[in-house]
């Protein structure tokens, strides 16, 4: 009688190769075969689960993405409303063992979002999440207007994810911080009656 494999346990066991082989050969170096041998088996061992290669590098995104999730709802707990949305762009910029694969990964994927639709679209979402938080935080924070401060921060952090790898010993993590923070630190925000105002709509939609 076969053993019964956990499906959520091979999932994480895929997604911990596929970072190992990105790590070693680089995002490119990231196929169901380069996976298949780092975890040594055959190629059914992945395809089992996972059947193309954008569907390999979404699983490893997704678990890092759980990670990272956890990571930012512990450093928004700790912060009040005006920090939140400097927590957030912290949270972003922090890098860990795994974030600069992840974010090579992410960058796979612009690259190829016009030719693999399963890329396209889950960029989209993680776009499109990533913006409504932030839009979310700088309403908090009482930005005078938080629809411009947002979209600056998103082109701001995922421009450093370009700037990082073309030229990592120039863009290291405290220059990206200090250039990021600066930038979005010098927006005017509203005086503290308007903005306590302005979040007093949100609070009341929570109790009610």
């Amino acid at each position: 009688m076969p053993r019964e494999v956990d499906a959520d346990q091979r999932l994480a066991d895929i997604a911990a190769a596929t970072i190992r082989v990105a790590r070693s050969g680089g995002s490119h170096a990231v196929t169901i075969r380069s996976v298949a041998k780092e975890l040594g088996g055959s190629t059914t061992l992945v395809t089992n689960y996972l059947p193309s290669r954008a569907a390999l590098i979404l699983n490893a995104l997704d678990h890092g993405r759980d990670r990272w999730q956890t990571t930012l709802e512990a450093s928004l707990a700790a912060a009040a409303p005006e920090d939140r949305f400097a927590a957030v762009i912290e949270w972003s910029l922090t890098t860990g063992p795994d974030e600069p694969v992840l974010r090579a990964l992410i960058l796979e994927i612009v690259a190829n979002a016009d030719r693999e639709p399963d890329l396209r679209a889950a960029l989209h979402r993680e776009t499109a999440d990533f913006q409504r938080g932030l839009l979310k935080e700088a309403r908090r924070a009482g930005y005078a207007d938080p629809e411009h401060v947002a979209g600056l921060a998103y082109l701001l952090v995922r421009g450093s994810y370009v700037a990082s790898s073309e030229d990592p010993a120039r863009w290291d993590e405290p220059q990206l911080r200090h250039v990021i923070h600066a930038t979005l630190s010098a927006q005017p925000r509203m005086s503290d009656s308007t903005a306590t105002s302005a979040r007093e709509p949100e609070s009341h939609q929570r109790t009610t």
